[in-house]
């Protein structure tokens, strides 16, 4: 019988039985097993292979990112933070036109603060910012030593030290 699985030759080529069709390989099912892995939080140790399956407990909240490029409405007053919140969560206005409309930043740059590292900005404004979703707005004003705040955190980056 072993004789019958294994290809016949007939003048000089190769041909397989007429049920070789029916001898199908199995489907490779590792892709699908790795995203699956990576999907349930699964680490891969330095030989490839998967862990346990369990997310580590100890580690805590994920900080690959070392600069955000943020936005921000700069006002004195948190009576003005609060209108121009409800305005830009109403729909009467964008963030960025508003930034540029209501912004009291003395920089000039109409609230763009660009890519700032943890030290260039005020404490209080970056532990408001880290909660804020990347490409969303916090609705709730941040005050600061230099006034109140709505922040707009449009990408968080991660720049190699020089």
């Amino acid at each position: 019988w072993f004789c019958a699985i294994l290809p016949r030759r007939s003048r000089g080529h190769l041909s397989l039985p007429p049920y070789a069709a029916s001898l199908r390989m199995g489907k490779d099912r590792r892709k699908e097993k790795a995203e699956e892995s990576e999907s349930l939080g699964k680490k891969a140790d330095k030989f490839g292979k998967k862990g346990d399956g369990k997310i580590a407990q100890n580690q805590g909240p994920d900080k690959s990112f070392t600069h955000q490029t943020c936005r921000h409405i700069l006002v004195q007053k948190q009576s003005d933070a609060l209108r121009i919140s409800e305005e830009i969560h109403t729909g009467k206005i964008s963030f960025n036109e508003a930034a540029f409309k209501y912004s009291e930043d003395k920089a000039g740059a109409h609230g763009l603060l660009g890519d700032k590292a943890q030290n260039e900005l005020d404490p209080d404004f970056w532990a408001a910012s880290i909660k804020c979703k990347e490409g969303d707005w916090l609705r709730e004003p941040v005050k600061t030593q230099w006034g109140w705040h709505l922040i707009m955190v449009q990408a968080r980056i991660t720049k190699k030290k020089k």
